[in-house]
């Protein structure tokens, strides 16, 4: 079964487009023989466009601080009134794209529900 974010990213054309091209990159990467420095800049510019897809159209999906995460704890001491700050924000859609992080290990399949 899906997880929460596959399933929201699936009514998202943009979305879909957008985790699938990541989501190819990453699980491309991984294969044997693949070499790090080659996918480098593919997966950098696929996560950050998708990153940024999330950040505009749907920052109601963006996470909470996350509890056992060293960034989130920094920002913890700063003031939470106002609007999240950019850098913020990107760390809060890295944390929601962690599903998409795992494509290539075994048992995560998610990535054939957006395909």
């Amino acid at each position: 079964m899906p997880c929460q974010l596959i399933q929201k990213m699936r009514a998202c054309g943009s979305c879909r487009t957008l985790a699938t091209a990541y989501g190819m990159n990453l699980a491309t990467s991984r294969r044997p023989g693949a070499h790090a420095r080659g996918w480098t800049l593919r997966l950098a510019v696929t996560r950050t466009d998708l990153e940024d897809h999330l950040i505009t159209e749907h920052p109601n999906w963006l996470p909470g601080r996350a509890p056992d995460c060293d960034t989130c704890e920094a920002w913890g001491g700063d003031h939470t009134i106002g609007p999240t700050s950019e850098a913020e924000a990107l760390h809060r859609a890295w944390h929601l794209c962690e599903p998409l992080r795992l494509v290539s290990t075994d048992g995560h399949h998610d990535l054939s529900y957006l395909i």
